[in-house]
């Protein structure tokens, strides 16, 4: 740059936190993406769709004030009014429901695959900007089959992938047990109990000495653990948490009778956000390297009810999860699951002369070509064989047809697969 220019440089990062797509980033992504929604549409979900902005209202209704206050991108607009991008769908999706819910058909099974934003530290699997799935199963009536259903659905998820049930775990819990033992065995205050939640949840990144000195300043009683028969026993004989509990067991029998193996009763599950009410669960990556959640979800009863008012008979209960494209993408690169890719270019035509009836015949070829079905690239400018071979393969296109003197003289042409 000379002294007279002061034009300032600009950077080639992309804003911290964001991901730009060349198309081998993006043929991943829509690897990820169709095989989702495979999977999901095989169990009659339909996608829908939302606006990425959102008033704020909403999260600070009930997506939890650590996400609201200090994750969300949250501005002014010109009409004075506070709006959000999207940290999350379900808020989203229980707005439309409540707007329509009198024309729409339960149970309602529905997915989405929104871009959304969290200001956070980036970090692997987490990002400012991701995309996630969305799925959820909306009734005006809970059951115990739908929770079986969404679980058999992660499941399936998993297989499309070619992921062995030794690859991942789906621990579960119940948001109803744990508040039952909160209150009923633990004797907690509402604070107390939000902060045992929260501490809970990050007791795998937290030493068992830091741990238990956090929880001697909530409570004195020892703590229970539903894989000790003993601890299970009591827990039983208390009728203010059996029936939570009874309806968590229940699940897992179901989900081990459709061949779920790799399911666990975890009570350190607790998912982080205010709304969920009954089931919740965590899909885990086995590898000690990525030994970490990778999506999760849970049922969240009366959650349309914040558009709605009071919950009445008419009430509807959700269940649902959400994946990330990012830790999704982590899982299958560290087990070699995402396939090689493929160019969706079928033919690059290459001209070797400059004169127009080449040039003409070159277009005429490839027009043909298309009319078949094919997708086809034309290179203008380079005339030597190896460089269109070298173009063709950085560009990762398997076929090239070569337009030169001879092939126009004959009106034919050869596709030459590399």
């Amino acid at each position: 740059m000379s002294e007279k220019d002061t034009t300032k440089k600009l950077s080639t990062e992309s804003y911290k936190g964001v991901r730009d797509f060349y198309p081998t980033d993006l043929f991943v992504q829509h690897f990820i993406f169709n095989t989702w929604k495979k999977a999901v549409q095989s169990f009659g979900y339909e996608e829908y769709d939302a606006s990425v902005l959102e008033n704020s209202d909403i999260y600070k209704a009930k997506s939890g004030q650590e996400l609201v206050n200090e994750q969300t991108y949250t501005f002014i607009d010109r009409g004075d009014r506070e709006v959000t991008l999207r940290p999350e769908m379900t808020p989203s999706l229980a707005r439309m429901v409540a707007a329509r819910k009198r024309e729409l058909g339960f149970p309602l099974r529905l997915f989405s695959i929104p871009n959304c934003f969290r200001y956070e530290r980036p970090q692997r699997g987490r990002l400012r900007e991701f995309w996630q799935l969305n799925v959820d199963l909306l009734t005006k009536k809970p059951s115990a089959r739908y929770d079986v259903e969404i679980l058999t659905l992660v499941s399936t998820i998993m297989k499309g992938f070619h992921a062995k049930d030794s690859d991942y775990e789906i621990r579960v819990n119940s948001r109803a047990f744990i508040n039952a033992l909160y209150t009923h065995y633990y004797e907690l205050s509402a604070e107390q109990a939000l902060a045992f939640q929260k501490l809970t949840d990050k007791k795998s990144k937290i030493s068992a000495e830091e741990f238990a000195a956090e929880y001697a300043k909530l409570s004195d009683k020892k703590l229970l653990d539903v894989n000790d028969s003993s601890d299970l026993t009591l827990m039983q004989n208390m009728p203010e948490v059996k029936e939570s509990l009874e309806a968590i067991l229940q699940t897992i029998a179901l989900a081990k009778h459709e061949g779920i193996t790799n399911i666990i009763f975890d009570t350190d599950v607790v998912r982080g956000l205010d709304y969920y009410t009954g089931l919740v669960f965590e899909v885990k990556d086995t590898d000690p390297q990525n030994n970490r959640a990778l999506f999760g979800g849970g049922r969240y009863d009366n959650l349309v009810d914040i558009f709605d008012g009071a919950a009445d008979e008419n009430s509807i209960s959700g269940i649902g999860f959400g994946i990330g494209d990012v830790p999704m993408q982590n899982f299958l690169e560290s087990r070699n699951l995402i396939p090689a890719y493929e160019s969706k270019t079928n033919v690059l035509v290459c001209v070797m002369d400059e004169d127009e009836t080449t040039l003409a015949y070159a277009d005429s070829v490839a027009n043909a070509l298309r009319v078949e079905g094919k997708n086809v690239a034309v290179n203008y400018t380079s005339r030597k064989y190896q460089d269109n071979v070298k173009l063709a393969e950085k560009l990762g296109v398997r076929n090239i047809v070569v337009i030169g003197e001879k092939e126009v003289g004959e009106k034919k042409f050869e596709i030459k697969s590399l």
